[in-house]
């Protein structure tokens, strides 16, 4: 009982910053993990959980949805097909195998958060936008943790994107994607689903909250709180699988 109660609590900060940026999971995904789950258990039932809280986020704008969604809509399409690829892929790739690579993938997303990005708004910048988002889409449906910043990094190439615009198409992409790839998630037999639930609830409880204070926390927090944790649990995973 106070296992589920304590990754409630954690799904509570995680789909806070979520609400606020993106990228939190990388923090409950080794909680679940430390629960004894296995790796693509963990990754699936740390999709079920947080993905809610991306559209809780978005109640604050819920009146600016329907010129979110059609500005975004190609992009939305674009991260959603690949998504499933991905999640194909997770669920066919040997756990063996999974675990192995479980430790680079975390270090690349918590990596992300070093991602200074630079705006460009060149003749190919659409191409490379569409390309940028149809990979997070993959990687979104194949591990999940830190898909949010790879985003915001993508889409703030565009400077005439307001950090407030870029929180609110992020939960948007994000929130739509991680749907899709969750219904095939749903089906694979795999989610633990009283530590889903736990998480799930305590996600959207923060994702409510920090949708509406998304530009108060202070960024160096924000940052410094995630890369701790992203860091320290990549170490631990390379020494547990390596």
């Amino acid at each position: 009982m106070l296992e589920y109660l304590f990754i409630g609590l954690v799904g509570v900060v995680v789909g806070g910053i979520n609400g606020m940026a993106g990228g939190a999971s990388v923090i409950s995904y080794p909680v679940l993990l430390a629960t004894g789950m296995s790796p693509v258990s963990a990754a699936i039932s740390n999709a079920l959980g947080v993905t809610p809280a991306n559209f809780f986020a978005l109640i604050s704008v819920r009146h600016q949805m329907r010129d979110y969604f059609r500005q975004y809509r190609k992009l939305i399409l674009i991260s959603v097909i690949f998504s499933g690829t991905g999640a194909f892929m997770l669920l066919n790739v040997p756990p063996g195998l999974f675990e192995k690579m479980v430790p680079f993938l975390l270090l690349g997303a918590s990596l992300t958060f070093l991602i200074k990005p630079k705006p460009d708004r060149g003749a190919r910048h659409a191409l490379v936008e569409k390309i940028g988002i149809a990979a997070s889409g993959l990687y979104c449906g194949y591990f999940g943790p830190g898909q949010g910043v790879m985003v915001i990094a993508v889409l703030a190439r565009d400077i005439r994107r307001d950090p407030k615009t870029l929180n609110t198409a992020k939960n948007l992409i994000v929130g739509w994607t991680s749907l899709f790839s969750n219904i095939i998630y749903i089906f694979s037999g795999k989610a633990v689903w009283p530590a889903t639930f736990a998480l799930l609830i305590g996600a959207n409880i923060g994702g409510t909250y920090g949708g509406r204070y998304a530009s108060k926390m202070p960024a160096a927090v924000y940052r410094a709180l995630i890369l701790t944790v992203g860091f320290g649990a990549s170490a631990w995973l390379f020494t547990k699988y390596y």
